[in-house]
């Protein structure tokens, strides 16, 4: 059986759920603006803080449009709902709940726009959970699905390539993360039973360099992921475990202030009609 909160298995870390804030519409998800209408009913499976959820109610749902976050994780409810009272009390056509995306509590058909950003990539069984974001979709609408592909890291100078090969053992250890997800988005989709001709396929390409102030922030954020995230980059032994942790740290910090370095990585994409 698959695990509800696979990606979670160690409890929550909200250091973790921290590095997922900074998304929004554009800088994250700005492939499904392509089939997005300001009156669509959308619902955000995976949808961790709410950053994009938010951003999606307040500016693009414009027209009597309203999306539903869903997350299995109570906590990371609680973050998303702490963060629209924070920042979007007045909005109205957001809220969140939990609920897992191997048996959405929804009806079929019930949706124009169904999206999972980066939450595939760590499922134990993406085809299940493929079939059931079709399953609440309305026909004739839409399933957006973007997934990265942790094997396509390119670290530069390359005395930072070590945080790849760092990256890829936190993520094999985490024991549901895989490194060669986003490649495989497609070919999972078409095995759930998506029509091929049906799906419209690109990548984009993620990237922090030099001096740019996202470059600051995200790499600000991963240090305290790895500090406070429950990281493992050695397997059953501490001593080894904690001399990479710091490790990662150092060339995390030499690399967030060093204007020479980048971090670059690409990100497929669906787009699924279903037939009506």
């Amino acid at each position: 059986m698959s695990s509800e909160q696979a990606y979670y298995n160690k409890g929550y870390k909200k250091s973790i759920s921290d590095t997922h804030a900074i998304r929004t519409v554009d800088n994250s998800v700005k492939f499904i603006t392509s089939v997005l209408q300001p009156d669509f009913h959308v619902l955000d499976v995976g949808s961790g803080p709410g950053s994009i959820t938010i951003d999606l109610a307040k500016n693009y749902l414009t027209s009597g449009g309203s999306v539903i976050g869903v997350e299995p994780t109570k906590e990371i409810i609680e973050t998303a709902n702490n963060l629209k009272k924070a920042t979007e009390p007045q909005l109205d056509n957001v809220k969140f709940q939990e609920g897992s995306i191997y048996n959405l509590p929804f009806k079929d058909n019930t949706f124009d726009l169904v999206y999972a950003h980066q939450v595939i990539v760590h499922l134990q069984d993406p085809i299940k959970a493929l079939k059931e974001l079709a399953r609440v979709t309305k026909p004739g609408r839409f399933v957006a699905v973007k997934d990265g592909d942790l094997e396509s890291f390119i670290m530069d100078p390359p005395k930072y390539e070590k945080l790849k090969d760092f990256h890829l053992k936190s993520a094999l250890n985490r024991g549901s993360t895989d490194v060669r997800a986003g490649r495989k988005l497609f070919r999972r989709a078409v095995e759930a039973g998506y029509d091929p001709s049906n799906i419209t396929t690109t990548a984009s390409n993620m990237l922090f360099k030099g001096n740019d102030k996202t470059k600051q922030v995200w790499g600000e954020l991963l240090i305290k992921r790895v500090e406070n995230g429950g990281e493992t980059f050695v397997a059953n032994d501490e001593k080894k475990d904690e001399e990479a942790k710091q490790e990662v740290i150092k060339l995390l910090k030499e690399w967030k202030n060093d204007e020479t370095s980048l971090w670059s990585a690409v990100n497929f994409e669906i787009i699924y009609k279903k037939p009506e």
